[in-house]
């Protein structure tokens, strides 16, 4: 990740409450009845109504209550004490040895019926339209968002890819929150607010992070993920290799005028080398780093002679290479914060590249120096 996000601490944490209490009360053989959920949940049921020939809201808890019932109460139990363990989200990306719910394999019918429930209507409908949820909680979901923008006012530009900015703008449609245990496959924490986390829309999508596992491989093996609530050392990032645009296929020369560059992106710290694997396979991090800087490199040249120059008219350009270094590093060094800029952390590793031993050329061609004149 590019960097950490700060929790907030909201009431509309209390939904998680339902889930919880409505599972541990129907563990004991019982029918379904309101006393199942916390006092103030009851009116949210009480009020909840079919519309256009769906199912209301009590109507698929009820559903759900009838497939757990189902279930033996041996298992019932264990299903609990599964989800109970993993409320810590932060345990599961940190410790692969730590179980993972997986309600279908329960039964798949009970996984249908919580997906039903806690993905598509309390979480898909409920907590952003639900007046009852919102006069008893004294708050909505909107501004939940509002407080974390508040929170982390520090960050404009999203962690989880540094490429593109959060909605900030009063007016503008909030980003999505991501469900980090993605929510058909873990509906049991659908409404846990420690496995929501704003996102930009690009991250957010399908083709980028969409329903990828944080916690599995596609083998199926457990894997260790960054929590994007807790600290994390960052990682590096540098170029290790450019294709001239003569070198490119003819769709990659249209994309790809002025050449292709390739970056690794390694671990700051050895103990998250795994964890920055994992987000770099989720966010399909090195392709997106890659296209973004063989894309944008021309505005980081632009930015340098046509703002930065401008305002530092004691910089007088010269064939000297060491000169141009000293020059291109102190641009570089101003680039900005990776929290309020994008593309910080790529157009430092470029500047990097092109002022290293054996890039002279680039860096003349940065520069605006003619090569016949520099040799």
């Amino acid at each position: 990740m590019i960097y950490t996000l700060k929790y907030i601490s909201h009431p509309m944490e209390r939904v998680n409450q339902v889930v919880y209490e409505f599972l541990k009360n129907s563990i004991p053989a019982c029918a379904y009845s309101r006393n199942l959920f916390p006092e103030w949940f009851r009116d949210v049921m009480a009020n909840s109504r079919a519309q256009a020939g769906n199912k209301s809201f009590e109507d698929r808890f009820i559903d759900l209550h009838t497939e757990y019932q189902k279930l033996t109460i041996v298992n019932r139990q264990s299903l609990f004490d599964s989800f109970e363990a993993g409320l810590d989200i932060r345990s599961l990306c940190n410790e692969k040895t730590k179980p993972v719910i997986l309600s279908q394999d329960y039964a798949e019918e009970l996984h249908t019926a919580l997906k039903a429930v806690l993905k598509d209507h309390f979480y898909g409908t409920a907590l952003a339209t639900n007046k009852t949820i919102q006069d008893k909680l004294g708050t909505t979901l909107r501004n939940h968002y509002t407080t974390f923008k508040t929170l982390n006012n520090s960050g404009r530009v999203c962690p989880f890819c540094g490429l593109h900015e959060y909605a900030l703008i009063d007016g503008e449609a909030k980003d999505d929150y991501d469900h980090w245990l993605y929510k058909s496959k873990y509906p049991l924490y659908a409404v846990n607010f420690s496995n929501l986390v704003p996102m930009c829309d690009k991250c957010n999508q399908g083709g980028v992070k969409g329903t990828a596992d944080v916690l599995h491989n596609d083998d199926g093996t457990r894997r260790e993920s960054f929590y994007p609530y807790e600290s994390n050392q960052g990682v590096i990032l540098s170029v290790n290799n450019f294709s001239d645009v003569g070198s490119l296929s003819d769709e990659e020369k249209e994309k790809y005028p002025y050449g292709y560059y390739k970056l690794d992106v390694v671990q700051q710290d050895l103990t998250e080398a795994e964890k920055v694997e994992t987000w770099k396979s989720v966010f399909k991090i090195e392709t997106r780093f890659n296209s973004y800087l063989s894309s944008h490199n021309k505005q980081v040249k632009d930015d340098f002679h046509e703002d930065y120059l401008p305002d530092h008219p004691e910089i007088k350009l010269s064939n000297n290479i060491t000169t141009l270094r000293v020059i291109v590093n102190a641009f570089r060094n101003q680039l900005g914060n990776p929290r309020r800029k994008t593309g910080v952390l790529i157009n430092k590793a470029y500047l990097e590249f092109i002022c290293a031993v054996g890039n002279e050329y680039m860096l003349y061609t940065f520069c605006n120096i003619n090569l016949a004149q520099a040799i």
